[in-house]
């Protein structure tokens, strides 16, 4: 009985001891990667960023190009349209609208979605994300509404984007990895990417390649 007694003892320090291991080796996980993310989420942001409200006049619309000169002759379609006095027109005021954000100061608002999905989901800090920009504020995502309300909706402030990132798949010597992001900028406005990061001879983490996966 004793015998009995001892050995279930020792088992179960043992299998204490394992889990805790096990639960340890997680956490360092998580937390690895949680320190990666927000090293590179300022190069990240710096990469996918859009300003929505400097986009450059449109292009010509389709039945500028019926013109029997253009069919066949793109290119020169283009050409000419720019001579148009509607486009130096529109040019006139998007150069405008461009000196006037350059020199305004206000905030510009980025919501993040409030977690990193993955094998080991957890919680982003908006303490903790950086930005090479001053003017740039974040919020979570569960403060809005839901939908496309989200973009219906009248705020005091702009909002650029809501951005989403999946969690970091690291290779086994944890010197490279990927990850998923969307960066949506209004209903049926927005895009997707897959994004490799690598660890440069210094030991900064750094953004190897970004390649597109959906765009609407």
């Amino acid at each position: 009985m004793r015998k009995t007694l001892i050995s279930i003892f020792t088992l179960s320090i043992l299998t204490m001891f394992f889990w805790n291991c096990k639960e340890e080796k997680a956490i360092s996980e998580s937390e690895f990667e949680q320190t990666v993310f927000y090293e590179i989420f300022p190069a990240i942001l710096d990469s996918i960023y859009y300003e929505k409200r400097l986009a450059p006049p449109p292009p010509p619309p389709p039945e500028f190009f019926q013109k029997e000169e253009y069919k066949n002759d793109i290119d020169k379609g283009i050409q000419d349209y720019k001579q148009t006095d509607k486009y130096k027109n529109d040019i006139k005021k998007w150069e405008r609208k461009k000196d006037s954000l350059e020199r305004d100061n206000a905030l510009i608002y980025l919501v993040i979605s409030d977690s990193i999905g993955g094998f080991e989901k957890y919680k982003i800090d908006l303490n903790r994300l950086k930005s090479n920009n001053e003017k740039f504020k974040f919020k979570y995502r569960s403060e809005f509404p839901n939908g496309r309300e989200f973009w219906r909706t009248e705020y005091d402030f702009f909002i650029a984007a809501i951005i989403q990132f999946g969690g970091i798949i690291f290779d086994k010597t944890k010197n490279s990895g990927v990850l998923n992001g969307g960066y949506n900028m209004g209903i049926l406005n927005g895009s997707g990417f897959k994004i490799f990061i690598k660890k440069n001879d210094n030991g900064k983490w750094i953004i190897d390649k970004i390649e597109g996966t959906w765009i609407s």
